[in-house]
């Protein structure tokens, strides 16, 4: 590279560097507004899910309060793989019981139906939605129908379990 291309390409970095401080400068203190936001690429979030979609069968009660039937509690360090994790991992209950979840471990948990996060079932009859790591959540089985129902933690899929109502 010859002399004049060397003073060219430094011009040119030079430009660019003007042009980046000029532009910062002048757009450094202006805030996003309803009017300087609108563009044809822009896409509104859609509304987070309601608890309502989630589950017929989940708890509008407080765990603190109600009777429970059975419990089924998530062990202390479940969200390793491999470690134990729903005690019990076959659980039977009556049609109509009350199953309080006991999360025993520090992280969030779930107990959901299906297979797993790719079961197009997933959640359609069950869900404790996130249980707090040391809380407690519930699933109520009155709208539940007699089967037996395999689930899964939605944040960590390889815990699973089953649940059967007679």
């Amino acid at each position: 590279m010859g002399l004049n291309e060397k003073i060219i390409f430094i011009g040119i970095l030079g430009v660019g560097a003007l042009v980046g401080v000029v532009s910062y400068t002048i757009f450094l203190d202006l805030p996003p507004t309803p009017e300087n936001t609108k563009s044809i690429y822009r896409q509104d979030l859609p509304p987070p899910p309601t608890a309502q979609a989630s589950s017929k069968a989940e708890s509008k009660v407080d765990p603190a309060t109600v009777k429970a039937d059975a419990t089924l509690t998530i062990l202390e360090g479940a969200a390793t793989q491999g470690s134990p994790d729903y005690d019990p991992k076959e659980l039977s209950v009556k049609k109509g019981n009350i199953i309080k979840v006991e999360n025993a471990d520090s992280l969030p948990h779930t107990v959901t139906n299906g297979a797993g996060p790719n079961d197009p079932n997933s959640a359609k009859i069950f869900d404790t939605s996130l249980i707090m790591g040391g809380e407690a959540g519930i699933v109520q089985t009155e709208e539940i129908d007699a089967g037996e129902y395999t689930y899964y933690c939605t944040v960590h899929p390889y815990m699973t379990g089953t649940l059967k109502i007679e």
